[in-house]
């Protein structure tokens, strides 16, 4: 689902000068290509590409939301809140050399 790592950034970016009514309609038609062919996401199909971007479009209105949303692998949120994964920091685990050598 790397896809969802471009794509919900994307429509969140899209969805910023949206009005809120036009929120509720896009809402309301992501749920029903998901619903109707949320397979062919996964699986690959006629409707792929449209009900992958309604999946990255739900995400991204759900983003809206306090706390933002956590799913499918990545968290994505409009607003700083307490323990958002995406402001810690990150910490990684460089080798040493003396990991090469054991």
């Amino acid at each position: 689902m790397t896809w969802l790592l471009f794509m919900v950034p994307l429509c969140i970016a899209e969805l910023r000068e949206v009005s809120e009514p036009d929120i509720e309609r896009l809402a309301a038609r992501a749920v029903d290509l998901i619903s109707s062919h949320g397979d062919d996401a996964q699986y690959g199909g006629h409707h792929q590409r449209s009900a992958r971007t309604a999946i990255a479009q739900g995400l991204a209105v759900l983003a809206r939301a306090d706390g933002g949303v956590t799913a499918l692998g990545i968290h994505a949120c409009v607003r700083p809140h307490l323990d958002c994964p995406g402001h810690s920091p990150a910490h990684p685990t460089l080798p040493t050399r003396n990991d090469h050598n054991a």
